[in-house]
């Protein structure tokens, strides 16, 4: 049975590899073939190199796909986690609610200013979440292959947050 790997490592670094993984080979047979030298640091000396000479080969490092996996899922539940309907609302009663109950406090305002400020506060507050909404999509477009649906649904919703924001 083969398995075939996908190369995650450029064929710079696969040379870099090879030739670092040759020198820790050999320098661990050194320290083997010496009568005073220490057979353990010469065991993991020679193990190391033949991992970076199989690196090299192979084009493809272990460590480098765990942590490329690891951050790719970190940062999609984030986005998930940051568009969920319920998250998303919360967060948004939060911050707007107590703006609305700070305004409604202030009695010595006549009805006509209090409405010019509340005006004013509602178009700065959309501002601002339409630049949260462009700053959303611009992650999930740097962070989503090309040609998905994901990144055109991004590109478009980033277009159109960016042209609401421009015209107010």
């Amino acid at each position: 049975m083969i398995i075939l790997l996908e190369e995650n490592i450029s064929e710079k670094s696969a040379f870099v590899r090879l030739v670092l993984g040759i020198g820790l080979t050999a320098c661990g047979i050194s320290q083997l073939v010496k009568e005073n030298g220490n057979r353990m640091l010469g065991t993991l000396t020679v193990t190391a190199g033949a991992l970076k000479i199989a690196e090299g080969l192979f084009l493809y490092c272990p460590a480098k796909a765990l942590f490329n996996r690891n951050l790719k899922d970190a940062v999609t539940t984030s986005i998930q986690e940051f568009v969920d309907g319920d998250s998303l609302m919360s967060a948004f009663n939060s911050r707007y609610s107590g703006a609305n109950s700070q305004q409604s406090h202030h009695s010595g305002h006549s009805g006509t200013s209090n409405q010019q400020s509340q005006s004013q506060n509602s178009n700065g507050d959309e501002a601002d979440l339409l630049q949260t909404v462009a700053n959303v999509a611009g992650a999930v477009t740097s962070t989503t292959t090309a040609g998905t649906a994901a990144k055109q649904a991004a590109n478009t919703i980033q277009a159109v947050a960016g042209s609401q924001n421009k015209s107010r």
